[in-house]
């Protein structure tokens, strides 16, 4: 029983036919300056039985630093985490390798040679700056994580060797080194990265369970075959992706096997280009890849899924089994899409890419689009109407358009989060936009125009740094969330903001303190309309024209910020008094630059009001609370009219 961490030349089991318990967080260190006897580093033979305590922390670790070449054989026995760390060591594999699915393998420093065996762990880590030479021979690797980040000191002898990695959530770090064949798999539907800008000989990308992707963070080259196979044509695709949307990634290949795939922001290049296949879909920003034909896809049949093909055809009441549409397919709901009665048609992946235009003009009975808690993707204009039904939870509906599209909603309201995400593109809404009060509108990339209509959501959030425009209109924003943030635009980087005439009001039941982060833009009108005994904290710098209190409101300005304004709209009554204050407790600034503010039943605290206009607070229903400069709080006092009598005879 290895019960304590313990430190040994070397470990021979030959002939040994009982047990070897490995007690978990037990570290068993093979190897000093001398080689072992016969050279052996580890035996395990298939005799004995091998008994740990934890499938990852009953560790072994070899540290040998003599140049001799060791031998390392396993007999069928499955270590935890495994270590090569040994300044000039030098091992070999004698037959397979396993550290099991869970357990890592790391080469941290020394010389190991696979010897052309198999080879399964989890991690299988050659990252680092320490001499270290990895041998591979005609080996087959499996594991879940390959990572090679950081490649200084390495030498990397790929040989003929197979790299199978089935990780669906963790990257594929190749470090710019030179590979054989790497074939990336899963079961699952989440989806692969490669980083580093890396050469395969053969690189190959396959699933077999929902909609899966492979990113790429850098430029790719295969010399021989690049494949890529989705399970389906319908419910389990595969996207080739740049992990950064609008930044293209070129992949080099002399051949291409290219199946049940879309591709987005990717240039081919090589003797491959341009790249053809079967069912190719184009999610936009691809140069050198021939995607399929575009058409227009029919929904017919009866209640069911997306991917369904039962529900598509190729005309209007026509036959099903048509194949689902691709990102570049137009769709229609028409008068032959749903018999008498109430029928749904589901989103039920995840990641699903719904198609281009999305119509449901003349459609009749009163179906149902269901979005469910999915997050779908249109990739060009949707058209929603009156007789129908929205449905939809905690997903998000995302609009992936590069060209101009419209958004009409046909007095529907979206139960989803909805996002912008149009790199380059533009959405245009064409009458009222809705968003249920738990859910979040949001600009992420591209441009929205609200084209003077009206939007109501709960949130709304274009806080991040990506090229964006918003476009407010002369229609009212009516935010109607509770949480923690209900409008933010905090960061600001590449946002092109124009607020026109729109009024911005919130009117949530606030059972918590929430922010407004203006990020230090110009708006128009603001009014806090919440409810509810709590208040709303406006950070950052911001400018506006009226910016309005309603009665019983508590509103904070941030400590130490400017508040810009033209109108100052504070009217509160005896039974509903207005706060305005600073959070934390220091002073802000409230400026106009000209004209008379006066505000009515408001307690004022921690305010400077300045900038050139008459701040006033002075007909006797206002409180002082303190900490205030520029506030006019003396009451006017009453005088006599005294009228001369004149004439009187």
């Amino acid at each position: 029983t290895l019960s304590a961490a313990i430190t040994v030349r070397s470990v021979n089991f030959t002939s040994y036919a009982n047990t070897l318990t490995h007690n978990a967080s037990v570290i068993l260190s093979i190897g000093d300056a001398t080689a072992g006897a016969s050279n052996v580093a580890l035996t395990m033979v298939s005799g004995m039985t091998y008994t740990k305590g934890s499938t990852t922390t009953s560790a072994t670790s070899f540290i040998s630093t003599s140049a001799t070449q060791q031998t390392v054989t396993l007999g069928g026995k499955v270590l935890g985490d495994t270590t090569f760390n040994g300044s000039g060591g030098s091992w070999i594999f004698q037959d397979a390798f396993s550290s099991s699915t869970v357990g890592d393998l790391t080469l941290t420093a020394g010389t190991l040679n696979t010897n052309g065996q198999s080879v399964t762990c989890d991690v299988f880590n050659i990252s680092g700056s320490t001499t270290r030479t990895l041998t591979l021979g005609a080996s087959a690797v499996s594991c879940v994580t390959w990572t090679a980040t950081t490649t200084t000191n390495l030498t990397f002898n790929v040989n003929t060797s197979t790299i199978t990695v089935t990780s669906g959530t963790l990257p594929f770090n190749g470090g710019g080194l030179t590979y054989n064949n790497v074939v990336l798999t899963e079961t699952a539907a989440t989806g692969q990265t490669i980083n580093g800008i890396n050469t395969f000989a053969n690189l190959t990308r396959s699933n077999t369970a929902g909609y899966t992707d492979l990113e790429l963070s850098a430029n790719q080259t295969i010399t021989g075959t690049f494949t890529v196979t989705g399970n389906n044509a319908n419910s389990q695709r595969i996207i080739v992706a740049s992990d950064t949307v609008g930044t293209a990634r070129t992949i080099t290949a002399a051949t291409v096997s290219l199946t049940n795939v879309d591709f987005e922001d990717i240039t081919a290049a090589g003797v491959a280009a341009p790249f053809t296949g079967t069912s190719i879909g184009d999610a936009g920003g691809n140069t050198s890849i021939t995607a399929t034909t575009a058409t227009t896809r029919y929904k017919v049949g009866g209640t069911g899924n997306w991917t369904t093909t039962t529900l598509w055809s190729t005309s209007s009441g026509g036959a099903g089994g048509a194949s689902m549409p691709l990102p570049q397919d137009d769709i229609v709901f028409d008068a032959n899409s749903f018999s008498a009665g109430s029928q749904t048609i589901t989103v039920n992946i995840s990641t699903l890419r719904l198609g281009k235009n999305i119509n449901l003009t003349g459609a009749t009975n009163t179906p149902t689009l269901a979005f469910g808690a999915q997050i779908p993707s249109i990739y060009g204009s949707l058209t929603l109407i009156s007789g129908m039904v929205l449905s939809g939870n905690t997903g998000r509906v995302e609009f992936r358009g590069r060209g101009s599209f419209n958004i009409t909603s046909g007095t529907q309201q979206f139960t989803n989060n909805v996002r912008i995400d149009a790199f380059g593109g533009t959405y245009t809404l064409q009458d009222a936009f809705s968003i249920a009060t738990a859910r979040t509108f949001s600009v992420l990339r591209g441009t929205f125009n609200a084209n003077n209509q009206s939007v109501t959501a709960g949130l709304f959030n274009s806080s991040n740094s990506n090229t964006r425009t918003v476009t407010m209109g002369s229609g009212t924003w009516t935010l109607t969330g509770d949480a923690a943030d209900i409008w933010t635009t905090l960061t600001t980087t590449n946002l092109t903001f124009n607020a026109n005439t729109s009024t911005i009001k919130l009117t949530g039941v606030l059972t918590a303190q929430r922010d407004f982060e203006g990020g230090g833009l110009t708006f128009n009108n603001y009014e806090n309309a919440t409810t509810g005994a709590f208040a709303i904290d406006m950070n950052g710098g911001n400018t506006f024209n009226d910016f309005k209190i309603a009665a019983g409101r508590t509103q904070n300005f941030g400590a130490s910020t400017t508040t810009t304004v033209t109108t100052f709209t504070a009217v509160g009554t005896g039974a509903s008094g207005i706060t305005i204050t600073s959070t934390p407790a220091a002073v802000h600034t409230l400026s106009d630059s000209a004209g008379t503010n006066s505000v009515s039943y408001c307690t004022i605290s921690y305010s400077t009001a300045q900038g050139g206009a008459t701040w006033n607070a002075n007909d006797g229903t206002n409180t002082n609370g303190g900490n205030n400069t520029g506030w006019n709080f003396a009451a006017v006092a009453a005088g006599m009219n005294l009228i001369p009598l004149l004439g009187i005879g």
